[in-house]
């Protein structure tokens, strides 16, 4: 079995689309409001630890520089994916595997320990929310599998299965990320440019694009990205 890592990290810095945030609402999924402090805090975690890891020479060829722009994005689509999979599982009464939940929560630990102390434990619940969510849908899938018969799925067919459950749930529930974040029409943060304005200039074009040449990212001040 394959958990999908989530980095995390947060930065609470303006990305490069030229918006702002508005209030304090980064998404809703359904009746529930994802916050722009949980996104901000998560991308804060993920940008310090590649930071730092980039600072290290035993890490630093390992470590892909990206914008904050990105890294916020990502964060949204995570916090909007724990969501959604917190409600399907209580729809579906889905439970998970709490031995393989703190095998899993015992490796990340040690990123915890690296961040400051006070925020430990939010850092911890976000992420371990996460997995847990993880881990409902795995069982899910595997019972709906086992429905059809196929009692030893592999990877792939345990991904497919969990996307149809979560592409179905999805169809039912009203999900809205905040313009900032640049999300196309189905809510998937990061997938349109969110300036209000055409990129006219090669700068602009790289500052529109979903992934930005190396060197234009390099050329970032530090604020601006991660790693």
């Amino acid at each position: 079995m394959r958990l999908v890592t989530v980095g995390v990290a947060a930065a609470a810095v303006v990305g490069l689309s030229g918006c702002s945030e508005t209030g304090g609402r980064a998404a809703t999924v359904g009746d529930t409001t994802i916050s722009t402090s949980d996104v901000d805090f998560l991308t804060r975690m993920q940008c310090d630890a590649l930071d730092n890891a980039a600072k290290d020479p035993a890490q630093a060829q390992q470590v892909q520089t990206v914008t904050t722009r990105q890294v916020r994005a990502d964060m949204v689509n995570a916090l909007v994916l724990s969501e959604l999979n917190a409600q399907i599982a209580e729809d579906k009464g889905a439970s998970y595997d709490q031995a393989t939940y703190r095998k899993v929560m015992d490796q990340f630990e040690p990123a915890v320990q690296a961040v400051p102390k006070e925020d430990q434990d939010r850092f911890r619940d976000l992420v371990g929310g996460f997995y847990q969510g993880q881990l409902q849908m795995y069982a899910l899938a595997q019972e709906e599998l086992a429905s059809q018969g196929v009692q030893q799925p592999n990877d792939d067919e345990v991904s497919n299965a969990i996307a149809t459950i979560e592409g179905d749930f999805r169809k039912d529930v009203d999900i809205s990320v905040n313009p900032v974040y640049g999300p196309d029409a189905d809510g998937n943060a990061g997938a349109v440019d969110a300036s209000l304005s055409r990129p006219v200039s090669s700068f602009a074009k790289q500052a529109a694009s979903k992934q930005p040449s190396a060197e234009w990212i390099g050329a970032l001040p530090a604020g601006q990205r991660c790693g």
